[in-house]
């Protein structure tokens, strides 16, 4: 069963622990009220707890905002990096349209780049002919797994390393792309009885993936390619 995000929130475990102070609160009030010296003691200190909440939740996302700006650029190079290199790695496996020759701008191959990643992102993916042929190697594809465990190791790392600094979103996908990562290799390693289920399935991963790739990158995290 999928564990609601909100429920993993830090928020929802500070709003829980200031509805239970305010409950408390409350309950005493109208012994506080009647006059019992005992009950407006009690309350005092319930009311001193709640303000010591509010100002360490104030300055714990104050510090956190403060460390998280030290390394935020960093982070982002290091997973944009990653998530490029992946999306390129990919991209030569597919059936898409590809400039061969010609002298292009850095922006004209950062822009033919956003094309490909978008293309694969939002229709069917399809290998192309002569990875076909490739994938059909034995020592192709425990070389092509190699590569692939090798960018999921790393992305993994920063996933780990960082994950506390990252948005929800942002981690769920680095999530997703290291599982389908896991299966792309999987169907690397298992005999398919038929070529085109076996395509089908590298297919199927390869687009999970650029889906993932096309969130993280609408979010900032990318890197130009030269």
């Amino acid at each position: 069963m999928r564990i609601p995000e909100w429920l993993l929130s830090k928020w929802s475990y500070y709003l829980l622990i200031g509805i239970g102070l305010l409950s408390i609160f409350v309950c005493v009030l109208p012994f506080a009220l009647s006059g019992n010296d005992v009950a407006a003691n009690f309350l005092a200190e319930i009311f001193g707890l709640i303000i010591t909440l509010v100002i360490f939740i104030m300055l714990f996302e104050w510090r956190e905002k403060l460390e998280w700006k030290s390394v935020e650029d960093r982070v982002r190079r290091r997973i944009g990096r990653q998530i490029r290199g992946l999306s390129i790695e990919l991209s030569n496996l597919c059936d898409i349209d590809r400039v061969v020759v010609g002298p292009f701008s850095k922006e004209k191959f950062e822009e033919m780049d956003l094309k490909q990643l978008n293309k694969l992102a939002s229709e069917e993916v399809r290998i192309h002919d002569e990875a076909k042929k490739s994938l059909l190697k034995h020592d192709f594809r425990m070389q092509y797994r190699r590569l692939i465990e090798s960018r999921a190791t790393s992305i993994g790392q920063i996933e780990e390393r960082y994950f506390r600094f990252l948005d929800i979103d942002v981690h769920a996908s680095l999530m997703d792309i290291e599982d389908h990562l896991d299966d792309l290799t999987f169907h690397l390693i298992i005999p398919y009885a038929k070529k085109e289920t076996f395509f089908d399935s590298i297919s199927s991963s390869i687009g999970e993936i650029m889906k993932e790739i096309d969130k993280l990158r609408r979010k900032g995290y990318w890197v130009m390619r030269y």
